[in-house]
């Protein structure tokens, strides 16, 4: 993956990472306001040592007194020190406790000790400090004095006091939101990352078209307005219809492996609802308006959809539920006898689904079938199939594998992609060609279909009556969409 990859998922779930970062920050403020605050009070103490008056003594005693230094940190922090403080204090401090909370610093390059005692009271911090300070004094004192008596060949001395801490040490509070809110955004980022790789749903058509190895012929927008009507109105233009005419030109520019025109197409998909059925019924009024004779077969037998979407009269129906595709398969009907012309109004030809067979893994009969589509391909110059969905039945593959080939159908941001993968094989399995792939439900027109609405709305509000509402006046007909016009004529 490149860094164009990783910025598309960060896009794409940005909401992650700024969750993420809300809740680093929220936790920072809580442990903020949670927490007790810290007080530390500082001695500073003065280290010298006994010599001679020459420069060259006070030299060496100046660089011994610097050893010396270092050496009474760590004795600042001994239980010795400690456990005098403490039996000093009164207070019922422990040894262990007292010296948990005492620190030596020396000063770099100087004869100077810094030692510092925390507590949550100031008060007690800095009578802790004074008290672990005379203690280191005198330790030190018995530490450098020799058995035999005299002066101590070095000695510390109290310079300052230990002060009284007037803030607390540590972030203040709006420090630890801000460390709350950089460790929840780089969380939150590697989080976004992660769900960005582990959400397999296909997102662009370059995927897809890599997945399946052919072509997108068209990538058809998500238009909600689609839902409510049984046929695409393609007389009323708009980015879902110019897309659809993308797709009847590329299709008829399309080529099976062994360089002929597909005539008998299977549409397919891996899974439910990503639109295929809808794409066999526009594609198919699509090509009707471009002068083609059209006729769709509902092979869903499990599932059978078209004769419902279609808008078929109380008769067809009932019609369609006794004779349909089952029982031509089966061998009890006709072609001829099941197909429904002009079904639904809609100007193209339907081969209903008929009952829905009961038991058997096989109700795809490669001889029957075959007769029949060579019937359909006889007398129609498209015939579109509508599929189960691969991933449910394979007899899916078998439907596609009796055509000229499979167009494969995407829903973008739904479809996953091991299941496509999975579709594919089982295409290839049945030496079906992928005549092209078509992806639905593209995001990003909503805006755009509406301002055409609502465009078309106002049009038809300001349109002129006429007293002859059949004949339309010169001014409807310019202002009429040619549809279909890009579509191109019929083929020869």
């Amino acid at each position: 993956m490149g860094i164009g990859d990783y910025l598309r998922i960060v896009r794409r779930y940005w909401w992650v990472a700024v969750v993420v970062t809300l809740m680093g920050g929220g936790i920072g403020y809580a442990l903020a306001a949670t927490s007790v605050p810290m007080y530390e009070s500082t001695a500073r103490l003065f280290v010298s040592t006994q010599g001679g008056t020459s420069v060259g003594e006070a030299y060496q005693n100046n660089l011994f007194s610097q050893e010396r230094v270092v050496s009474y940190a760590g004795l600042a922090t001994s239980e010795q020190v400690a456990a005098r403080a403490a039996n000093q204090l009164k207070t019922g401090i422990s040894t262990d406790d007292l010296r948990s909370r005492i620190s030596a610093h020396p000063v770099d390059k100087t004869v100077l000790l810094d030692i510092a005692v925390r507590d949550h009271d100031p008060s007690t911090a800095q009578m802790y400090a004074n008290a672990v300070s005379d203690q280191l004094v005198e330790v030190i004192s018995e530490l450098e004095t020799s058995r035999r008596g005299g002066s101590p060949a070095a000695g510390v001395v109290v310079v300052d006091d230990a002060t009284y801490p007037q803030l607390p040490i540590g972030p203040t509070v709006l420090a630890r939101i801000l460390l709350g809110v950089a460790g929840g955004l780089a969380a939150g980022l590697v989080l976004t990352i992660l769900v960005g790789l582990l959400d397999t749903r296909l997102r662009r058509t370059a995927a897809a078209q890599a997945t399946t190895d052919s072509l997108v012929l068209a990538t058809l927008p998500a238009d909600p307005g689609r839902a409510t009507l049984e046929v695409a109105d393609l007389d009323s233009g708009g980015p879902y219809v110019e897309r659809l005419a993308e797709l009847c030109t590329n299709l008829q520019f399309a080529r099976t492996a062994d360089g002929g025109r597909p005539h008998v197409l299977a549409v397919t998909s891996a899974q439910r609802g990503e639109g295929r059925t809808t794409v066999v019924i526009d594609l198919a009024a699509a090509l009707t308006e471009s002068g083609h004779r059209v006729v769709v077969v509902d092979a869903d037998l499990p599932n059978p959809a078209l004769a419902k979407r279609l808008g078929l009269t109380a008769e067809q129906l009932s019609t369609a539920r006794r004779r349909g595709l089952s029982t031509v398969l089966a061998g009890q009907h006709d072609v001829a006898t099941i197909l429904i012309p002009d079904a639904g109004g809609h100007g193209f030809s339907l081969v209903p689904a008929g009952p829905v067979p009961k038991g058997g893994s096989r109700w795809w009969p490669a001889g029957d079938a075959d007769d029949a589509l060579a019937v359909l391909r006889d007398q129609f110059d498209y015939v579109l199939i509508d599929t189960p969905p691969l991933a449910l039945s394979t007899e899916g593959a078998f439907v596609a594998g009796s055509g000229d080939g499979a167009l494969v159908v995407v829903r973008l941001g739904r479809t996953r992609l091991p299941a496509l993968r999975r579709a594919i094989a089982t295409l290839r399995a049945t030496h079906t060609d992928i005549v092209g792939t078509v992806a639905t439900f593209e995001s990003g027109h909503r805006r755009k279909i509406a301002e055409h609405r609502r465009h078309l709305q106002r049009s038809s509000a300001q349109a002129p009556s006429t007293d002859n509402a059949g004949t339309p006046d010169a001014a409807d007909v310019a202002a009429e969409p040619a549809a279909l016009s890009r579509v191109g004529n019929r083929e020869p």
